[in-house]
């Protein structure tokens, strides 16, 4: 089975994909694809060429145990970002188009997972016609403030990959003059597609991954409820600017967006108050 992966950017879908390839008869792929080739395709040529894709790797997993996707030293990590801040205190990432071998036995009918934030996000709408298709989730706070921590285009509040395929996205985005406003409207869009195109239970929250060691990515894979890995919540990340914390949580608090069918507002001032005692 092939299934597609999204989330809201900096949610957690890459510690879902390393937390994945744990799983017996599945392969959890980190942004193998480039979605660019995608823009210029009807939608019938979108799915055909996702399919093809899919199948490329498949064939690749079963003769060789290799595909290709986003990995460092020959792994998917769990994290595409450093914990070393550049002199502008942006976190870079860390991570390159590798071949990785997946050193499991695999049948015929095992798993394949592909993961993309930001165009599966925008396409979601007509993948779920073809793939099952699941997302990742994270408190809006928290998400906000690893946006500000790292060096991609969502720090200026633009995701191109999602723009390139809905243009009332970009027309938003190019409107907003304010860098958090753009922030808060990716946020909101990638709920709001979530809650769209979704059921509830294909969308995973990031704090129920890391409290059940894993397990809540069953509803990926059914093999995953077996996983029971030592996971440490980081919506307190220290490398998080706590100058910021007070003005985004107010900012995420008034919005009345997507993002309260997965977590109250009681959840976003909790996140708040804690990371100010911190």
């Amino acid at each position: 089975m092939d299934i597609l992966l999204t989330g809201i950017v900096r949610s957690g879908t890459t510690l879902a994909c390393h937390l994945l390839n744990k799983v017996a008869g599945t392969v959890a792929l980190h942004e193998p694809m480039n979605p660019a080739t995608l823009v210029g395709l009807d939608d019938r040529g979108r799915l055909d060429a996702i399919a093809a894709f899919c199948a490329d790797q498949r064939r690749s997993l079963l003769s060789s145990g290799t595909a290709t996707c986003m990995a460092v030293g020959g792994a998917v990590p769990d994290n595409p970002y450093g914990s070393e801040r550049d002199p502008d205190g942006l976190r870079r990432s860390i991570v390159a188009l590798e071949s990785v071998r997946f050193d499991k036995p695999l049948g015929p009918d095992f798993a394949l997972v592909v993961k993309h934030p930001n165009a599966f996000t925008a396409l979601l709408p007509l993948l779920v016609t073809r793939f099952p298709c699941r997302a990742i989730v994270r408190n809006p706070l928290a998400t906000l403030l690893s946006m500000h921590s790292t060096q991609a285009n969502w720090t200026h509040g633009r995701v191109p990959m999602a723009e390139a395929f809905d243009g009332a996205l970009a027309a938003a985005l190019d409107r907003e003059t304010d860098v958090v406003a753009r922030q808060l409207r990716i946020v909101a869009f990638s709920f709001g597609r979530y809650a769209e195109c979704l059921p509830r239970a294909a969308v995973i929250r990031y704090e129920d991954i890391v409290a059940t060691g894993g397990a809540a990515l069953a509803a990926v894979v059914p093999a995953a409820r077996a996983l029971a890995e030592p996971l440490a919540a980081r919506n307190c990340n220290p490398l998080y600017d706590r100058s910021v914390v007070e003005e985004l949580a107010d900012r995420v608090l008034e919005t009345d967006a997507a993002w309260q069918d997965h977590y109250s507002r009681a959840d976003v001032t909790a996140l708040r108050d804690a990371l100010v005692a911190g």
